[in-house]
């Protein structure tokens, strides 16, 4: 009786090493690298309107925590994340401060301290 329960815990463990061997060769669904991607607009005070500063993005969802915002931005897509990425670049500049609102401009710190915001060259 002994030997059969070892027996049947070694056939388990080789089980469980060929699934995940199996498992091991699937590639993931991965996004195309941003090479391939459309490049996203220079964003500037021009097409950045201080009544609409997000453009069709809705970000009154995100709430207004550093973690709602972080959440809420799993659920945008890249040319999303790029496109909040160059607005908030443009709303959070010293000199633009008068033009948005506090709400979109705290919005944008929350972006960056969630870990989303990158560095936008200046044109």
């Amino acid at each position: 009786m002994r030997s059969r329960q070892r027996l049947m815990g070694a056939a388990g463990v080789m089980l469980a090493a060929l699934a995940f061997q199996g498992a091991s060769q699937l590639r993931p669904n991965l996004a195309p690298p941003t090479s391939s991607m459309l490049r996203p607009e220079r964003w500037t005070t021009q097409n950045v309107n201080g009544e609409r500063p997000f453009g069709t993005i809705d970000v009154t969802q995100a709430g207004s925590s550093v973690q709602s915002v972080r959440l809420w931005t799993l659920g945008r897509s890249v040319l999303e994340r790029y496109e909040i990425n160059g607005r908030c670049a443009v709303i959070t500049m010293p000199e633009n401060a008068s033009r948005y609102s506090e709400g979109d401009q705290q919005f944008c710190r929350n972006y960056a301290m969630a870990g989303f915001a990158r560095p936008v060259p200046r044109s």
